[in-house]
C-alpha cells in the first residue's frame, strides 16, 4: 500500500502543471482532452514506471534470497 500511494503522490507532483493545464480547459471534452499527446505520454510514462516498479520489487526480493542463503 505504501509504495502505490507514494507513487501516485510522486506521479502527482511531477504532472501537477499538467493537470491544472486539464483543469483549465472548461469548454473542452473529455476525448478531446485524452487524445492530446502530452496526456497519451504521461499515461505511458505512469504505466511503465509501474510496470517496472512491479517487476523490480520480486526480482530484488528473490536475488537477495538466493544470495543470503550462500552463506
Amino acid at each position: 500500500m505504501y509504495i502505490s500511494l507514494n507513487k501516485i503522490l510522486a506521479y502527482a507532483g511531477t504532472s501537477l502543471p499538467l493537470m491544472l493545464l486539464v483543469t483549465s480547459q472548461k469548454n473542452t471534452s473529455l476525448l478531446q482532452i485524452m487524445n492530446l499527446n502530452m496526456i497519451i505520454t504521461e499515461i505511458a510514462r505512469a504505466l511503465t514506471g509501474s510496470i517496472g516498479l512491479i517487476c523490480a520489487i520480486p526480482l530484488t526480493a528473490v536475488i537477495t534470497a538466493l544470495l543470503l542463503n550462500k552463506k
